[in-house]
């Protein structure tokens, strides 16, 4: 089982490749067929998800590597939180 701080890595990773656009620009024009031309008639790519590969998936999940705006997440370390939670109830 993982951790909250690895979830919150992966998430980060995964909303991090999302909004750079490198497997899909769906999420680019989902935003512009609901907020910009609101036609609400999106035209996705790849267009069945039976298009969708492993690869597409995994990709998602791996590290920012190559990119000198965008850095891994990188959360601090804490000691005896659960102690702590328990002394401040």
């Amino acid at each position: 089982m993982q951790g909250v701080g690895e979830c919150l890595v992966r998430e980060y990773r995964m909303v991090c490749h999302v909004v750079r656009g490198e497997i899909s620009k769906d999420f680019r024009e989902g935003c512009r067929a609901i907020l910009l031309d609101k036609d609400k008639n999106p035209k996705w790519e790849p267009s069945k998800l039976e298009l969708i590969t492993d690869e597409m998936v995994d990709h998602y999940f791996s590290k920012l590597d190559g990119d000198e705006e965008l850095e891994e997440l990188k959360l601090h370390e804490r000691s005896n939180l659960y102690g702590t939670a328990i002394a401040k109830l």
